[in-house]
């Protein structure tokens, strides 16, 4: 499972004074919502707004924690401080080929 990372200076940061306390609830709650859907910082208007208010994306936007898209928004510089989608497979394929090699391993160290 991947986390979404905040990092230990945002809370004083200028654009989240910016954007105000409920546009920040929305802005770690999409968060949260794209790295479980592994979508690359990319939140489809309905999903901005079910987690929150246009208005607060507005806030989101204009302070610069969030570029406007056609049909949603896109995390600022989400590539530059969260895995990305192919990241995530990678490291979950190579996570479940060591714990098949692990297994193999037990069950010829179990045979011997």
């Amino acid at each position: 499972m991947p986390w979404f990372k905040v990092d230990d200076n945002l809370a004083l940061h200028a654009k989240v004074l910016a954007a105000g306390n409920g546009a920040m609830g929305l802005w770690v709650r999409a968060g949260a919502w794209s790295m479980q859907q592994l979508t690359d910082g990319f939140v489809p208007n309905a999903i901005a707004v079910t987690l929150g208010t246009k208005a607060e994306a507005t806030r989101l936007v204009r302070a610069g924690l969030w570029d406007q898209k056609d049909d949603g928004y896109q995390f600022h510089e989400w590539d530059q401080r969260q895995p990305s989608r192919v990241q995530v497979h990678a490291e979950r394929e190579a996570a479940a080929e060591r714990k098949r090699k692990s297994r193999e391993k037990r069950q010829k160290d179990g045979d011997s």
